[in-house]
């Protein structure tokens, strides 16, 4: 068990200590000299149970109130101590013994055969492959299961053989699998009287597997994790949270899980169809009540207080149905629903429009005449070298960094793509991107392909492929399988 979320204290206003209650002045069952005693209205003992519990309001001190609170709030943290002591009682950790080497960069290579296979069932909840794809960082792939009796299971994988290298369980299910500050990052599912919540967060050293910084959050089942190299974003349709590289909170936004707050929440009433994340800043396209059109809302990611969200513009976006695609230091893009890409400067002003024909395939196409919002709010957009690598569902983009407008399409792809790492200072960067078949080459700069690298997927289900590359290996998400591809020897 975990303690409930909704973890912030109700504070007292100011001078409530000194207003008058609504209980004094005389009584509606007093005497004219005084407290009449228990009568018909009253159960046995109530007057007593208030003597004890309540003093009189003409009795009553400050002392009084501050004692009652004080034994409220004792309450309140051993209950919460001794959940969490049964939490941590209940959690187990294998590290790596030794930890894994750092995984060694090499050419680009020209074949691939499959040297393992492993499930992940919960690192592929739907829509993941708009992520980017498999959880991989430093020289591990981490992959995440829910066990029979409930417990939520992260396993470390070297990226080489696939092999089982450190192990994290705590008794709760998986809400979700990520990386971010050089660290795997798991959410756990916990439920509490105000509902289902995906509340411990547990950050893993991918090397060694042993535990680093956590934190308890108030993000729903269906958040995804978003990194931007200082922040990792956990989104959500109508709260999200920002951390920074040691968990702390930099930004909460939206409608909180619990009543009180110090002030009230803009747009709190505005549902999120997408968020993005990067230069600082976060950004989400709302739908708010009353409003002709999806709103577009700019945030720092770390305001001077982090329940008061600092916005650097809030618009209306002039496009119903959209969907954001990436945010850099003074531009906003978006997808609109025909076809094009809608750029904004730093103020939120529409500068330009780019059209994307065919990029925008039947598959994204279905998704947008339905109304349906990308999975975690955010259609997702990762660094390659000198472009943004976005996938539209159909086709790979690729985006200058600057403007957000497309350097390169390559049509009939099945993901984004990853880039290929290189220990060559200033050598040009090679992007790998899944196609039906295999992964085509691609120069990263300017999107022209090279020959394709056959790859057989005929023993896993068709669908859409994520792709991350660790040292000599790349990854491949097919589904709830990953598969590492290796040079042959």
């Amino acid at each position: 068990m975990t303690a409930p979320s909704g973890r912030r204290t109700p504070s007292r206003p100011a001078g409530e200590d000194d207003a008058p209650d609504r209980h004094d002045g005389p009584d509606a069952h007093d005497g004219p000299d005084g407290p009449a005693g228990p009568d018909r209205h009253e159960g046995p003992g109530r007057a007593d149970r208030r003597a004890v519990w309540w003093p009189p309001a003409e009795r009553r001190r400050r002392v009084d109130l501050v004692a009652i609170v004080l034994i409220v709030v004792a309450a309140v943290v051993g209950t919460v101590l001794v959940l969490r002591v049964g939490d941590e009682s209940a959690t187990s950790l294998r590290p790596a013994t030794p930890p894994l080497a750092p995984a060694s960069t090499g050419p680009v290579p020209t074949a691939l055969v499959p040297v393992w296979r492993a499930a992940d069932p919960v690192g592929a909840p739907p829509g993941a492959h708009l992520l980017g794809g498999p959880t991989a960082q430093g020289p591990a792939v981490a992959v995440g299961r829910d066990d029979p009796d409930g417990s939520g299971v992260v396993t470390g994988l070297d990226a080489v053989t696939g092999a089982p290298a450190w192990e994290y369980r705590r008794p709760e299910p998986l809400c979700t699998l990520g990386s971010g500050f050089g660290e795997v990052i798991a959410l756990y599912r916990t439920t509490s009287p105000l509902g289902t919540f995906c509340s411990d967060v547990a950050t893993i050293d991918p090397s060694t597997g042993q535990r680093g910084p956590s934190r308890s959050a108030d993000v729903r089942p269906g958040t995804r994790l978003l990194a931007d190299g200082s922040h990792v974003v956990a989104t959500g349709r109508d709260y999200l949270e920002v951390w920074r590289d040691d968990l702390v909170a930099t930004l909460e936004y939206g409608a909180l899980p619990t009543p009180v707050q110090s002030t009230p929440e803009p747009r709190a009433s505005c549902p999120r169809s997408s968020v993005a994340a990067g230069a600082d800043a976060v950004a989400v396209l709302e739908r708010c009540p009353g409003e002709t059109s999806d709103r577009l809302s700019v945030m720092t990611d770390s305001p001077a207080e982090y329940d008061k969200p600092e916005d650097r513009f809030s618009v209306l976006s002039g496009v119903s149905g959209g969907r954001l695609v990436a945010v850099a230091n003074d531009r906003t893009a978006l997808e609109a629903p025909d076809g094009t890409l809608r750029i904004y400067d730093g103020a939120g002003t529409p500068i330009g429009t780019a059209a994307l024909g065919p990029a925008v395939g039947p598959v994204a196409r279905a998704a947008q005449e339905t109304g349906t919002d990308p999975p975690g709010q955010q259609t997702g957009v990762r660094l390659a070298g000198p472009v943004l690598l976005w996938w539209t569902g159909t086709a790979t983009v690729g985006l200058d960094p600057s403007t957000l407008l497309p350097r390169w399409t390559l049509p009939n792809t099945l993901g984004p793509g990853a880039a290929v790492s290189s220990d060559v200072l200033g050598a040009p960067t090679t992007v790998l991107v899944p196609v039906p078949g295999g992964l085509a080459v691609v120069d990263g700069a300017t999107g022209t392909p090279r020959p394709t690298i056959p790859v057989d997927r005929g023993a896993d289900p068709p669908g859409p492929v994520g792709v991350e590359v660790v040292g000599t290996t790349v990854v491949e998400q097919r589904g709830v399988t990953v598969v590492g591809l290796r040079p042959p020897r």
